[in-house]
């Protein structure tokens, strides 16, 4: 299984905005249980849309078009997320019944900002990482280990430098937890997921009045103060945000969007990129006087491949871990299996075995985990890789040679695919629309009013 993958979820609303319908691939990603929003409106659940500026709404009230349209969401406890919809209306002839949302999201790269740790009461003891999560014997873990205890109450900016998936979040989170700014916030931001106009606000706050609905918020370092705001992928921040985040680090004050008030703050930064130093300083979307700024300490996590005595330890903490959310009984890894963790390069790191792990434990059902259960799930996702690879050089040649505009081109293999599914079901709109995974309302639409909307 991988983490990485995007789910479709899908919402359907009555003429009201009231949820008649809910499939929520991942509800912890949204932060509440589905059955709980049956009968409400979004609007009563995420503080950052209203009657006027929801999606639903808009489709519904003033006949608004939405694909492939990116919305964020922020719930009441300060988490905001990132989707990306299609919206479609709901007709009883030219009268509006509805509307039906389409949601993709990518599990990890949509979480825009987490304020989980804003206070202890809010966070069990056991959900807060310290040294021991950071499993491995390795020398290069033993110091970094090292260094944390000596750094940990420093109020120095940190840079945190490693591939994709080797953990850099939670070493940000260890750091924090040991330090003397524990019992402080702890606020996380992805700088790559959002706009620039966007990211301001989030990031220095807003006044009221600033600009059209401008309310009075708070931002990230505000919410910050006293604790650490987290940077993750800081080498994505749009540029012409960077000069504001440097002065506001140097001079350790904000001033919010509209304000004329500069706020001082206590705030630790850390912040992270996939990229090393020399490869930093050669961006040209990253300033280097930024980049200087913020690496006064720095910290590099080592690919696995590098770490191979850490692998079979991690390997084993997951075992445990998987053993207790699955209820299985598996005891070790074969030998072979063994091996074949060690030889394995691990491209996505840390990440990529806690993903193989979770991916097999569901069809395991012995004790010893041996490499034919890892094989299977290797060889099957190396297959559906090739076979993907394979199709989208087909349809792009069909693309090509059909020399008509995407749009057109896109809509006239829906109407294919959707008339070929109702010809093999016989003509029954309800199983047809149960092939394409779409309820027999939004495939008659598609099939009589589309075209006319359109």
């Amino acid at each position: 299984m991988d983490l990485r993958k995007e789910f479709k979820d899908v919402c359907i609303v009555d003429s009201g905005c009231r949820i008649e319908y809910i499939r929520v691939a991942v509800p912890e990603f949204f932060g509440y249980k589905p059955e709980n929003l049956i009968g409400k409106k979004f609007t009563q659940f995420y503080t950052n849309i209203d009657g006027t500026t929801s999606t639903l709404a808009r489709a519904i009230h003033n006949g608004e078009r939405f694909v492939d349209y990116v919305q964020y969401l922020e719930n009441d406890a300060g988490r905001m997320v990132k989707q990306i919809e299609d919206i479609y209306l709901i007709k009883d002839g030219e009268k509006v019944l509805g509307a039906i949302e389409f949601a993709d999201y990518d599990v990890e790269k949509d979480i825009i900002l987490s304020k989980k740790e804003a206070s202890l009461s809010q966070v069990d003891d056991d959900e807060r990482p310290t040294m021991d999560s950071m499993i491995g014997q390795s020398q290069q873990i033993s110091q970094i280990k090292k260094k944390i205890h000596k750094m940990k109450d420093t109020d120095a900016p940190i840079l945190i430098m490693g591939e994709s998936g080797t953990g850099k979040e939670l070493l940000a989170r260890v750091i924090h937890n040991l330090s003397q700014r524990k019992d402080k916030p702890f606020i996380y931001i992805n700088c790559s997921a959002l706009p620039e106009n966007l990211l301001e606000g989030i990031l220095f706050g807003t006044k009221k009045g600033s600009f059209t609905d401008a309310e009075e918020k708070k931002g990230l370092f505000q919410a910050a103060n006293g604790g650490t705001l987290f940077l993750d992928e800081v080498d994505s921040m749009p540029l012409g945000i960077q000069p504001k985040i440097l002065r506001t680090i140097e001079e350790k004050c904000v001033r919010p969007i509209g304000g004329t008030e500069e706020q001082y703050l206590d705030v630790r930064i850390m912040a992270s990129c996939n990229k090393e130093m020399d490869q930093l300083l050669k961006l040209s979307t990253l300033r280097n006087d930024l980049v200087f700024r913020l690496s006064v300490l720095q910290f590099f996590l080592p690919p696995l491949r590098e770490r191979g005595e850490d692998i079979l330890l991690i390997a084993d903490y997951y075992r445990k871990q998987y053993n207790r959310m699955f209820k299985k009984d598996v005891r070790e890894f074969s030998p072979d299996l063994k091996k074949l963790f060690i030889n394995h390069k691990w491209p996505g790191n840390v990440r990529e075995l806690k993903n193989v792990m979770e991916g097999v434990y569901p069809l395991i059902n012995h004790q010893v985990m041996g490499e034919e259960d890892l094989r299977n799930h290797w060889l099957k996702r190396s297959g559906d890789v090739e076979r993907k690879r394979r199709i989208s050089q087909n349809q792009i040649r069909e693309f090509r040679e059909s020399k008509k505009p995407l749009k057109d081109y896109l809509e006239e293999r829906e109407q294919k695919i959707i008339r070929q599914t109702l010809e093999a079901c016989g003509g029954i709109y309800g199983e047809a629309a149960k092939a394409l995974g779409i309820s027999p309302q939004l495939l008659k639409y598609k099939l009589t009013n589309r075209n006319r909307e359109l």
